[in-house]
Order: C-alpha cells, then sequence, then structure tokens
C-alpha cells in the first residue's frame, strides 16, 4: 500500500490537502503559468531561474498581500480537502513523518493551518518563502528530507500539479498527485508522476 511504502510524506497545500480559497483563486489566475512541455523544454535550471526572477518582481507586494489577507481571514475559515483529515491521522497512528513544503506565502500558510487546527500532524512546516527557492527548485524537498536524515528514496511529495512533479523528480524523490486539484487528470499524466489518483479521499486505498 502507498501509505506503508515511505517514511517522510510531504505534501502541498493548495490543492492538496486544502481547498484553495477565493483569494488563492484569484492569485493564480494572476500567475504566470506554465505547462508541461515548456518546464520540459527549459529544463530545471532555466525555468527555476525565470520563475524565481518573476517571483521576485512581485516580492514587494508581499506587506501588502499579508496584510489583506489577514484582513480577509478574519471573516474567511480555511477548509481541508475530503479524505485529508483522514489521511493525516493514519499516517500518524502508523508512526510516518508528515511535512509540508508549499509554495503558499509563510503568512497564509501559517495562519490557515492554525486556524484548521492540524499543527500537531506536521513534525515540519516549510513555505518556498523562507528559503528564497521555488518549485520546481528541489531544494525544499532537499532540505526537508535532510532535517529527518532520510534517503530521497524514503520519501514521497504530494501535489497537485505538474511543478510539483518536476519538484520531485529533479529532488530525485518520488511523486503522486492528485487530480481533485488544480491541475486535471490529463496534464498530470502528462508530466508522468511515479503516482497518479483522481481524488485525495483514495489515497490510503492507492497501491
Amino acid at each position: 500500500m502507498l501509505i506503508d511504502r515511505y517514511k517522510l510524506y510531504i505534501f502541498d497545500w493548495d490543492g492538496t490537502l486544502s481547498t484553495s480559497t477565493p483569494v488563492v483563486k484569484i492569485a493564480r489566475h494572476l500567475k504566470r503559468r506554465y505547462d508541461v512541455s515548456y518546464i520540459k523544454s527549459r529544463g530545471r535550471g532555466e525555468y527555476t531561474a525565470e520563475k524565481t526572477r518573476y517571483r521576485e518582481k512581485s516580492r514587494h507586494m508581499g506587506r501588502i498581500y499579508s496584510f489583506a489577507y489577514w484582513i480577509y481571514s478574519i471573516f474567511y475559515k480555511p477548509s481541508l480537502k475530503p479524505g485529508a483529515l483522514e489521511l493525516l491521522r493514519l499516517l500518524r497512528k502508523k508512526h510516518k513523518k508528515i511535512a509540508l513544503f508549499s509554495d503558499s506565502n509563510k503568512y497564509r500558510l501559517e495562519i490557515e493551518v492554525k486556524k484548521l487546527g492540524i499543527e500537531k500532524y506536521f513534525d515540519l512546516i516549510l513555505s518556498a518563502d523562507t528559503i528564497k527557492k521555488f518549485k520546481p527548485n528541489p531544494t525544499g524537498l532537499f532540505e526537508t528530507a535532510s532535517r529527518f536524515g532520510y534517503k530521497k528514496s524514503e520519501c514521497i511529495y504530494i501535489g497537485d500539479m505538474a511543478s510539483d512533479v518536476f519538484t520531485a523528480r529533479f529532488a530525485g524523490m518520488p511523486s503522486c498527485v492528485v487530480a481533485d486539484g488544480v491541475d486535471p487528470y490529463g496534464i498530470l499524466k502528462k508530466a508522468k508522476p511515479d503516482y497518479l489518483i483522481r481524488r485525495l479521499e483514495t489515497f490510503k486505498e492507492s497501491r
């Protein structure tokens, strides 16, 4: 079973464990998008360098974004996707290590995890903001695995976008993507993940 195969389960946040908020959905529409063929043609170095430059241009909006989200979060309660809490509980019961690595703004990520009361399930929460290396740059996965002293083959990265597959691949780590997030099944299949499941709810039964 997939849930027994690895020692460290590293999750993406938006679209993987949590449902995307209206603010996140709007932000994603405004951000530059890259398809699978683009990532393949550019390779890791050029693609990640371009994405980092794009992020840096937008960084001056960080404080404004954090303040706006703080106001929004007063009225909005984030939610987990169906099956997410059960999956975290089961992994914890099986004594697996659980980490969160996301491109999400560190401020927002911490607020949402805290509001949902699920901090206790994570052994590590890491935002790409804190290391200034955004997906598909594999630095976040390297750092996460090293903190626990695990080999890359003992870890798996779970996401919902093609870029999550490439992040894991560039890290030499197995990948799993769920097709009930941002990218549809067809795009995820083209990225060739190690595991592709239709819904997060079925993760615990996947092989």
